[in-house]
């Protein structure tokens, strides 16, 4: 069993639990509730640690969230697949060296072989025993070579076949960064690019756009989850067609989007903003079934810039603030964390 709790200490953590799903507005199905009492037991530093700072930012946690969390922190398939991911990744690497070693060497060995017949072939004209020695080291010497060949293009071979295996292994991480709905980048990508950008500059400037789908709730009630899931994976597609290849296009919720643009500024994040807008608001969809155009679908948008003071818990909940800020003005518009403080 993975917990040791007495039945006083399970009914304890279940209260506990069941008062933050309420403060949560989370609903108390497995996954939720999972999540929740692992918190709750304090077991799992890595998942503590990122609730709590969410809680400090003030980060909403909805259902996608707390899957994001499940994802990431309690489902044991994914820590062993990424280790096996690395260990294999290691194991190509090694083999495609040893490969081009190998061959580098028999090749090597086979010229000084060539090259000390020749020399003997001057040196042994007039001896008959070493002539007949000679000859033989020289049969020998064609034997190994048609061996070596051989062996060549097996390590040829192998060659091919581990940079193959090296580019499905990538593949493979790869799609482990990607909204399998959207195609757009997960909050693990997320992540894994900030980590990468403040590495390379520690200061660096970096401009978020978050996006939210308006009365989408609304939407889903009324046309269907399927029809939704249509209209959110295209929405995606066009918002993702505005962000240069230095930026980051992430699915940060379940109707919400996150544009993370690097060395950006506060007013270019702005206008990038109001493009999205206008390309989203310009899309029209027609119910494949009934024929019938469905309603025009708007989204609302908030740009802020991240501030060195702040955690990016704390940078995303300032965020949502924007965000919140252009619902309140009435939707379909762009708002700005100058806003805020004007």
């Amino acid at each position: 069993m993975k917990y040791q709790d007495s039945l006083q200490q399970a009914g304890e953590k279940a209260l506990k639990v069941k008062a933050f799903l309420q403060r949560a507005a989370l609903a108390a199905h497995p996954v939720n509730y999972a999540v929740c009492y692992e918190y709750i037991s304090g077991h799992n530093t890595a998942l503590c640690q990122t609730i709590e700072q969410k809680l400090q930012a003030n980060v909403p946690l909805d259902d996608f969230v707390m899957a994001d969390l499940y994802s990431r922190f309690l489902t044991p398939a994914n820590v062993q697949q990424e280790q096996l991911l690395q260990d294999a990744a290691g194991m190509v690497s090694r083999m495609a060296g040893y490969s081009d070693i190998a061959a580098e060497q028999l090749d090597d060995y086979l010229q000084q072989l060539d090259n000390s017949a020749t020399q003997l072939q001057h040196c042994v004209t007039h001896d008959e025993q070493a002539g007949r020695a000679l000859e033989q080291l020289q049969q020998h010497t064609a034997a190994f070579r048609l061996s070596q060949q051989q062996l060549l293009q097996q390590l040829q071979q192998t060659h091919q076949q581990s940079h193959q295996l090296r580019h499905e292994l990538e593949q493979l991480k790869q799609q482990r960064l990607l909204d399998p709905l959207t195609g757009l980048y997960n909050r693990l990508a997320m992540q894994n690019q900030l980590d990468i950008w403040f590495s390379e500059q520690p200061q660096r400037q970096i401009a978020a756009i978050a996006v939210d789908l308006d009365h989408f709730s609304s939407f889903n009630r009324d046309y269907g989850n399927a029809i939704g899931d249509v209209i959110l994976s295209k929405v995606a597609r066009k918002i993702s067609s505005y962000v240069q290849s230095s930026g980051l296009p992430v699915r940060s919720g379940g109707e919400e989007f996150l544009i993370l643009l690097p060395d950006v500024d506060l007013r270019t994040a702005g206008e990038i903003a109001e493009q999205v807008r206008r390309g989203v608001e310009k899309l029209r969809f027609v119910s494949s079934r009934s024929k019938k155009t469905l309603p025009k679908v708007t989204i609302s948008l908030g740009v802020s810039l991240y501030q060195h003071s702040e955690n990016w818990y704390q940078f995303l909940g300032r965020t949502a603030q924007v965000l919140q800020l252009a619902k309140q003005l009435g939707r379909n518009q762009v708002t700005s964390e100058a806003m805020l403080t004007s």
